[in-house]
């Protein structure tokens, strides 16, 4: 049976977006440069309809009562040119239960998250489309909700809230293995900790993997893979055993912490596009991971660099096999194992070659050259499917650097 849990879209939309993002300019220091959006809450007559971003990732600029009872919503961006990944997140109440009528207007960008409910803000669904209905002009940015809310409050959201305390608590956790170690690397312009775990044993050789993610604050599917991933390698299996005897992995789970608790489109708080900054490393976050790349790669070589993002669909940015034929011999294997893995799940491969870019996959190839790898994750791709196939990519890339040899 084919799976069909993905949207696809127009690659040439793709590529503009793409193309888009790599247009903002790099200021030359790390002071803060974007809008900060005050903590707020709106409440209105009759039945106290109130609206609340007093929470980690909320984001709502403006709101107002319309004539006929409805509510305009508006989110704006922290700054300006800015990625079309407008984030939106607030909490919703009423006096008694009633029915609201919510036109969310984004301001500089389309839509692109198909809004979420929760009444915990732990689990989450997405809204169906009689709840639901998105402009027929996407570049208006306009959207209408409409929602039963009472006394207890409702959570909307772009996506799942996974904060930068969720994060937080899932790698104190994973600190507490005994082949897991968890330090300090750096702080954000607003002095929030950066934190990297160490995973492998004490006589591992140093012989590392670099996991990296969260640049970019909305792209919370990433997140959710990048954790699945991790987990594979750090469970019981004879195969994740064998793979931490013989390997390290350096991981940097959350490289933007200030724009994920401020619920930024895109940039850190010094107004940049952290995965824009690679080369040029005028902010705190970037140099930081810098760093620790070029100290482990001093113990020993680094085989292997992987940056977990979130796009419109599943799909793996790669470095071409020409000219790296002949040195790559991870990424088509990995590529063609995870296909074999999962038949009726379409893995999509974009290789190009780096021009111009200042991400960590150009940085990192061109300055190690070595395979370095972006993993997209669909903002709407089934959550469980999205955890399947991020397990099953974990095993298939220990399984083939075991079998690699020197």
């Amino acid at each position: 049976m084919r799976h069909h849990y993905q949207l696809f879209y127009p690659p040439a939309l793709i590529c503009s977006l793409i193309a888009f993002a790599s247009l903002q300019a790099q200021p030359p220091s790390a002071a803060i440069k974007v809008t900060v959006t005050p903590a707020r809450t709106w409440t209105f007559d009759p039945d106290q309809v109130t609206f609340d971003t007093n929470f980690s990732r909320a984001r709502l600029n403006e709101c107002e009562q319309l004539a006929n009872g409805e509510f305009a919503l508006l989110i704006k961006p922290e700054n300006k040119p800015i990625n079309h990944s407008p984030w939106f997140a607030f909490k919703v109440s009423a006096a008694r239960k009633r029915q609201v009528v919510l036109r969310l207007q984004a301001e500089g960008g389309s839509i692109r998250y198909l809004p979420k409910v929760s009444a915990d803000s732990r689990h989450w669904i997405s809204l169906p489309v009689e709840s639901f209905q998105l402009s027929q002009r996407p570049e208006a940015g306009q959207g209408i909700l409409t929602l039963e809310v009472g006394p207890e409050p409702t959570w909307v959201a772009a996506q799942e809230l996974v904060s930068g305390e969720e994060l937080d608590a899932w790698s104190r956790t994973l600190e507490r293995l005994p082949f897991v170690s968890r330090s300090e690397i750096g702080r954000s312009i607003e002095n929030r900790p950066l934190y990297k775990l160490e995973i492998g044993m004490p006589s591992t050789p140093a012989r590392h993997v670099v996991i990296i993610g969260r640049q970019h604050p909305p792209e919370v599917t990433g997140s959710l893979a990048l954790m699945r991933f991790v987990e594979e390698i750090v469970g019981d299996s004879d195969l994740a055993r064998s793979f931490r005897e013989k390997y390290r992995v350096l991981l940097v789970p959350l490289l933007n912490p200030d724009g994920v608790e401020h619920g930024h489109w895109r940039s850190n708080m010094g107004g940049v596009d952290l995965n824009r900054d690679w080369g040029i490393f005028a902010q705190p976050e970037t140099r930081a991971v810098r760093d620790q790349i070029l100290a482990i790669k001093e113990q020993g070589p680094i085989v292997l660099h992987l940056d977990f993002h979130s796009t419109y669909n599943d799909v793996f940015y790669t470095q071409p096999d020409e000219p790296m034929v002949g040195t790559d011999k991870f990424t088509r294997p990995w590529i063609e194992g995870i296909q074999h893995r999962f038949p009726d799940y379409k893995v999509n491969r974009s290789p190009s070659e780096p021009v111009r870019l200042t991400t960590s996959q150009s940085w990192v190839y061109k300055t190690l050259g070595i395979p370095a790898i972006t993993y997209e994750l669909g903002d709407n791709t089934d959550r469980a499917l999205l955890r399947q196939i991020s397990a099953g990519a974990a095993q298939e890339m220990m399984t083939l650097l075991l079998a690699t040899k020197d």
